[in-house]
This record gives structure tokens, sequence and C-alpha cells, in this order.
């Protein structure tokens, strides 16, 4: 008689900086990040995949380094809509 096993479960997801930058990584694994890894906040900000919603609520709950992130990426959205215009 063949024993029936179940596949072992998934290992634990162990959030990092590159699955947060990932356009790949799936948008409800970004959210969770935003949600409860606030040092990978930042990281989230150079995700193109980055919903404006989710880059709404990455700058209402902070973290380190968020302020400075966002900073960058609207300092780079302005450089690009200055150089599309000219």
């Amino acid at each position: 008689m063949t024993e029936m096993r179940a596949p072992p479960p998934e290992p634990p997801l162990v959030p990092t900086a590159l699955m947060a930058t990932d356009p790949a990584t799936d948008p409800s694994i970004l959210w969770t990040i935003a949600r409860e890894e606030p040092q990978l906040r930042r990281w989230l900000v150079a995700n193109p995949a980055a919903s404006p919603a989710l880059l709404e609520t990455i700058s209402q709950l902070g973290g380190p380094g968020v302020r400075r992130a966002l900073e960058v990426l609207l300092d780079e959205g302005k450089g690009n809509q200055s150089s599309s215009s000219s």
C-alpha cells in the first residue's frame, strides 16, 4: 500500500530589500511589507510597480529612510518632467 503524503508547507516568507524593489513581487506582498516591515518601506519607494496608493500609505506610515526615499523619487519625477518638456 502506497502512503499519500501532503507536500510540506511553504517556509515562512522573509521579506528582503530585493523583494521590496522587485517589480515582479506580488502586490499583496508589497502591501504586507508596507504594513509590517518599517525598515523595508524605503525600498518599496524604489519599486516601479508600487501603486500611488501604496506610496501614499508608506508616506503616512513613515519609517527609517522613507522621507528621503520619497524626496529622491519626487526630485527624479521633477527632473524627468522638465527634460521632457524642453
